[in-house]
């Protein structure tokens, strides 16, 4: 066959590859070729990313990413003829080396080791720094004879070939080291026969024609040799690529293409030129299993080879792909030639019938995937790249149409200075993996194939555009019409236009930041103003009947929106390169165990992640997008004669359609997520705690099954159950992983997986425990663990969970399991309800009723098979019994049973629950903690007696006697409850069921200190009341105090400071313990000042008793009674009222007040340490003989105290701080010496002497 067709592109002016920047010839390679005397021939590299330039026996590589780089190569002094840059044989050289440099001259042909690392100079001059090479002298050469070699190349597992001047094939096979018959390296002819050897060259008759150029195509072990003569030689290399077998010689390829295209007329003339071959070009097997050469010829023209027979090409295409690569020939034909395009296609057609046809003349050519780059001779200083791409949007609009639609390109042609030496496929991402062929499939907005031609005046780079490029460019544009948009969309489709506005949105960082906001903004207004909307298609014909009739379809489809068809294209694309594959594999290792392996490289995944996140990101951000929100799409519908329901149904159906699609974007993000946790957790080593029959069954997983299918999804939880019993296995809690599933792939794995694959594990370890005590450890860590997920559990699951429970005599763990998944299900409570409803007929809560009765059958059934050891009011009142409905049940089973008297026996949880219900009145709450009481239930009658107290219900009587009365039997009833708890026995509070003893003790110390606060406030409060009716008139306030508890500040502030009860006021400053010392000062000085000042009472005498009562009550709270404070109060009265006064006032009161004499002590003597130093104006002589007056009564009581007269007791609390208080008499006997008064000195001596003769 043979094909012609090339389309105009939109834009007109769009380029196959458009030239980005040309990088001159270092000064240095000029001036050394001003030194040529011979030969000098270039090249390019791009493996190392390098150009070659030989000057007669000189050898540059250089560096054209970095410029001006280059490594000079001259340690030989013959003229270099040929050059070539191969794979190495493995196990030959280092590690280091990883390509062979192949130097050809007249005399030897010679191997330099080739060191190249990327990253050395990564980062110096920028990301493209092309690299650092190191040249290794390896010593390996052969004598080339006197033939100068024209074609050298290499296979990939190291095999060299050469083609000489002489005609003749060579190879160049080394090895490591000499043998004992064999030589370090040697050149072998391969198309010299026995004979050749023993007759002279000069009476050869025949000569072969020289080889021009060879090719080696790895995966097919063919190698490809171009004759002078312009036939093609095609070689075998054997399935393991050690041989070398001609099987085809193609001799007549110019009349071959005649016979396909008759407009063909290169090299067919009879005696004409022979026909001008450019290059030869390998096809991969992922560019066509049928097809594997191409040839360019000098007029531009593609010819298209196959090894495949002609019959096999086209009826056995599906058996071929499954067959082996690398088998012999059968065949080696011409199947299709491609005529080169018309340079007038280049230009818009309105300037074509302006010029005429010209003919190409190609002396350089390239071609990968489907993209051919031409080097036409422009004039003598310049080039013209003629670049031909595939045309994919009309290529897949025909097809759709007609199977096997024509070939159609865009072509265009991009001049650049100087005379094309070579060109080549730049791989800037690292991936030597060619793009594909349709162009519409890339997701990234960023060309990734770059190519470089290399001339005479230096390398030109061009970048392949691709139609996001064209788009791209077109929205780029200053002056975007609506006009051009939609030309766009008539010559791309809706669909394939909005797939590229989602390559240009979900761009990567670096390819949105070089975009400007009006490309982006501009990509997504045509999503959302020209994207389209769903509507119903009307049916079109199908065929015909055999009246004549046309056959139509079944009435009107739905027909989406291309913004939906582009969303669902540009995921499939992202998906494409893993959607297929498998997802685990099953390889053996050295010792030929199998053992499992994640499919797909980690870094395809994480890109192929990224993709889907950055998607993510934009339907999430573009809430229009959402399926919920689809309704407010800013569009009106293409039929506007429809009904509204039609219309909706048709975004409803769109709605769903992209809630699947959302869906699957999520779930595949996150089976990659698993894949990589998998990997990081070493699935290797996991497999080996797999059966093998599992093992096979979870090896070769396609990720698409992994995602979309249920057996994957089951699949998933398989690996996570290996995962997790590998972590238990080393002791590792599986914390850490469970919290990266859960984060990860929650659709795959949510918290309630990691429970219940826990507990299933512990209930295994639990059976093969030898112990019992862990054996129960085990179980109720897994009962715990399995009543917090209890609301996923199935009933199967739970009777199957039950029988284990069983199997380990965890009775009470059936129970309780099977009790917190019926309450679980039903968390409304709608069961109860129902039940109490009489069981109406098609009452949805039905199901919860169904589903609380199938977990009570699992208890019911237990019981039933132990109803010999059961059937006694102990072991039924272990069972739970906050479930009415299981109550219910169980009652129901011992009627059948004939156990009715059991009723009466057990402690019934109906009377509760009645005396609990709503109304509540005081008497079934009285009867409510007389229950509990008699239950020994302390702590939740301490709970309800704590309610009453606080109780401000309507028809709640309760006066505050009987509310103090409440709180006090509820601290005491919470005292023994802790006791109790102490002891072992259950008491549990109203509020709390499911405590552990620690967590009781603690609920009912809680309640117990709230509750003494409590007394505490409602003493003051009670204390209020009682001085509201001494006083008479407030008996309002006064029954105002019996309807609730009140807290302080309303004491306080409603009571206690309006009506001046200063003695209520300090209570309450000690309740609250509020610190604010001048409040507490002036409270206390309006109190005794009232109490002083008082006619009818004692003076001095009635403030000391004043101090005394409240003392008792108030001591040591410093909030209400700061000592300082009540001591310099009766120092200032005792100075005030000295005809009152006798000695020893202020200490004798503070110790009736229950002030220990150490703690009046150091108060007083702080103050006289004051007055000494000027800080006070107290009387110090009135301080002194106070302390004195304070030590004979401290010694009097403390002799007392002692029981038989001795020495007082020594350690007791209110022991007297000898060595301090007989400092203290020291310091004031001085002071007194030094004041002359011998009176006071005296005394104080006295009592000194006292102390030290007692101690």
């Amino acid at each position: 066959s043979s094909s012609s067709e090339y389309e105009l592109a939109l834009p007109a002016d769009w380029q196959v590859v458009a030239k980005q920047r040309l990088i001159p010839l270092p000064d240095a390679l000029f001036e050394q070729y001003d030194l040529l005397e011979c030969r000098c021939f270039m090249g390019l590299f791009p493996e190392i990313k390098r150009a070659w330039i030989t000057v007669d026996h000189r050898l540059f590589l250089w560096n054209y990413e970095d410029e001006s780089d280059f490594y000079s190569f001259d340690d030989q002094e013959q003229i270099i003829v040929s050059v070539a840059l191969v794979k190495p044989k493995p196990g030959v050289f280092v590690d280091a080396i990883r390509h062979v440099l192949v130097v050809a001259t007249p005399l030897e042909v010679f191997l330099l080791g080739v060191g190249y690392d990327a990253g050395k100079l990564a980062g110096v001059r920028g990301s493209g720094s092309g690299g650092e090479v190191t040249l290794f002298a390896t010593q390996i050469s052969v004598p080339a004879d006197g033939v100068a070699m024209t074609s050298i190349c290499g296979t990939s597992d190291g095999r060299v070939f050469m083609s000489g001047n002489d005609g003749a094939l060579y190879e160049f096979a080394y090895q490591s080291e000499d043998g004992w018959l064999t030589k370090k390296a040697k050149k072998i002819n391969l198309t010299s026969t026995i004979a050749s050897y023993f007759v002279p060259t000069f009476f050869s008759t025949k000569r072969e024609k020289t080889a021009l150029s060879m090719v080696v195509d790895d995966m097919r072990r063919l190698l490809y040799v171009l004759l002078q003569d312009g036939s093609i030689k095609v070689i075998w290399l054997g399935a393991n690529g050690s041989e070398f077998l001609l099987t085809h010689h193609h001799r007549s390829i110019a009349t071959s293409a005649a016979l396909l295209c008759p407009q063909f007329n290169e090299g067919v003339t009879e005696g004409g030129p022979v026909l001008e071959i450019a290059s030869m070009h390998v096809i991969p097997f992922s560019e066509s299993r049928t097809l594997s050469l191409v040839v360019i010829t000098g007029g531009g023209c593609r010819l298209y080879f196959s090894p495949v027979p002609r019959a096999q090409r086209y009826y056995e295409t599906s058996a071929m792909a499954s067959q082996p690569a690398g088998l012999q020939p059968e065949s080696f034909e011409l199947v299709h030639v491609r005529m080169p395009p018309d340079l007038r296609t280049t230009i818009p057609r309105s300037m074509q019938c302006l010029t005429s046809r010209q003919a190409l003349n190609v002396h350089t050519a390239f071609y990968c995937n489907g993209t051919a780059l031409l080097a036409h001779t422009w004039n003598e200083d310049h080039d013209s790249i003629v670049g031909a791409a595939p045309a994919c949007a009309q290529i897949l609009a025909r097809t759709s149409r007609q199977p096997r639609a024509t070939l159609s390109e865009h072509a265009s042609s991009a001049r650049i200075e100087g005379r094309t030496w070579a060109i080549a496929e730049i791989d800037s991402t690292g991936d030597s993996a060619p793009a594909g062929l349709n162009d519409l499939a890339s997701v990234s907005s960023v060309p990734t194939r770059s190519f470089a031609v290399l001339t005479n005046a230096g390398v030109s780079i061009l970048e392949k555009q691709r139609p996001v490029d064209m788009l791209r460019a077109l929205l780029a544009r200053p002056a975007l019409q609506d006009a051009q948009i939609k030309e766009f969309i008539a010559a791309y489709g809706l669909n394939e236009t909005c797939a590229m506005c989602f390559t240009i949105l979900c761009a990567d960082d670096y390819s949105v930041h070089s975009m400007s906001m009006q490309v982006l903004n501009a990509a997504r207004r045509i999503l959302f103003e020209f994207g389209g909307v769903p509507h119903f298609v009307e049916p079109m014909a199908v065929g015909f009947a055999a009246d004549g009739n046309v056959l139509e379809a079944n009435g009107p489809t739905i027909q989406l929106s291309g913004r939906h068809y582009g969303l669902a294209t540009y995921l499939a694309r992202v998906l494409q390169s893993v959607w297929g594959k498998h997802a685990t594999v099953s390889k053996s290792d050295r010792v030929s165990v199998s053992r499992l392996h994640v499919g797909i490289p980690t870094l395809e995944l994480i890109e192929v992640q990224e993709r889907l996140r950055r998607l993510q990101h934009f339907l999430n951000n573009n809430q229009r997008f959402l399926p919920d929100q689809l309704n407010q799409m800013p569009v009106q519908p293409i039929d506007s004669s429809r009904p509204p329901t039609d219309i909706a149904k048709c975004w409803s159906e769109e709605a769903a359609s992209l809630g699947a699609i959302y869906e699957l974007m999520v779930r595949s993000s996150e089976a990659i997520s698993f894949l990589c946790l998998l990997g990081d957790f070493n699935l290797p080593v996991i497999s080996d705690s797999i059966a093998e029959d599992q093992r096979k069954e979870l090896s070769d997983i396609p990720f698409n099954q992994l995602v979309a299918s249920e057996a994957g999804i089951a699949a998933c939880k398989k690996l996570i159950m290996a995962l997790i019993n590998s972590q238990l296995k080393q002791h590792v809690s599986i914390d850490s992983v469970s919290d990266m599933l859960s984060k990860r792939c929650s659709s795959i794995f949510s918290d309630s997986d990691v429970a219940l694959y826990k507990a299933l594990e512990y209930l295994k370890l639990a059976a093969e425990a030898e112990e019992g005590a862990e054996a129960v450890a085990l179980a109720n860590e897994a009962l715990a663990l399995l009543t917090s997920i209890s609301a996923m559990l199935t009933t199967k699951q739970v009777r199957e969970i039950s029988e284990q429970f069983e199997a380990l005599g965890q009775y009470t763990a059936v129970a309780s399991l099977s009790l917190a998944c019926a309450s679980e299900s039903d968390p409304n409570n709608d069961a109860l309800a129902y039940w109490s409803d009489g069981a109406p007929d098609n009452d949805p809560r039905e199901s919860f009723y169904r589903k609380r009765v199938e977990c009570y059958k699992c208890i019911i059934e237990m019981l039933d098979k132990r109803r010999d050891s059961v059937l006694n009011s102990k072991s039924l009142a272990m069972l739970p019994n906050n479930d009415a409905l299981f109550q219910f049940a169980l009652y129901d089973w011992l009627l059948d049973q004939g156990q009715a008297s059991l009723l009466f026996q057990m402690r019934a949880p109906f009377v509760e629950k009645y005396l609990s219900l709503e109304p509540r009145t005081l008497v079934k709450c009285d009867m409510l903690w007389q229950f509990y009481i008699h239950e020994n239930q302390f702590g939740k009658a301490s709970f309800v007696q704590r309610e009453l107290a606080s109780s401000s219900l309507e028809g709640f009587d309760i006066d505050l006697a009987r509310r103090i009365e409440y709180l006090s039997l509820s601290i005491s009833n919470g005292k023994i409850a802790i006791d109790m708890v102490r002891g072992g026995q259950q008491n549990r509070v109203a509020t709390r069921e499911l405590l552990s003893e620690e967590e009781e003790i603690n609920e009912l110390a809680t309640m117990l200190r709230e509750n003494e606060d409590q007394l505490e406030i409602a003493q003051v409060q009670l204390e209020i009341q009682q001085q509201l009716r001494s006083l008479g008139g407030h008996e309002t306030l006064a029954l105002e105090l019996d309807r609730r508890l009140f807290n302080v500040t309303e004491l306080y502030s409603q009571f206690a400071e309006p009506l001046g009860l200063w003695d209520a006021m300090l209570l309450i400053l000690k309740a609250s313990n509020h610190d604010d010392p001048s409040l507490a000062k002036s409270i206390w000085m309006a109190s005794l000042r009232s109490v002083l000042d008082d006619s009818q009472r004692t003076g001095l005498m009635a403030v000391a008793s004043k101090v005394t009562r409240l003392g008792s009550r108030l001591y040591p709270s410093a909030a209400a009674f700061s000592l300082p404070m009540v001591a310099g109060i009766l120092v200032e009265f005792s100075l005030e009222r000295r005809e009152e006064y006798r000695v020893g006032y202020v200490g004798d009161t503070l110790v009736r007040a229950t002030v220990p004499h150490w703690a009046v002590f150091e108060t007083l003597n702080a103050m006289y340490v004051d007055t000494a130093g000027g800080a006070s104006d107290v009387d110090a002589e009135f301080l002194v003989r106070e302390i004195a007056a304070l030590a004979n009564a401290w010694m009097d009581s403390a002799q007392c105290g002692s029981g038989d007269g001795g020495s007082p007791l020594i350690g007791s609390e209110d022991s007297m701080p000898v060595m301090a208080v007989d400092e203290a008499l020291s310091q004031y006997i001085i002071n007194a010496t030094l004041n002359n008064n011998a009176e006071l000195r005296s005394e104080l001596q006295r009592v000194q002497e006292h102390i030290r003769r007692i101690f």
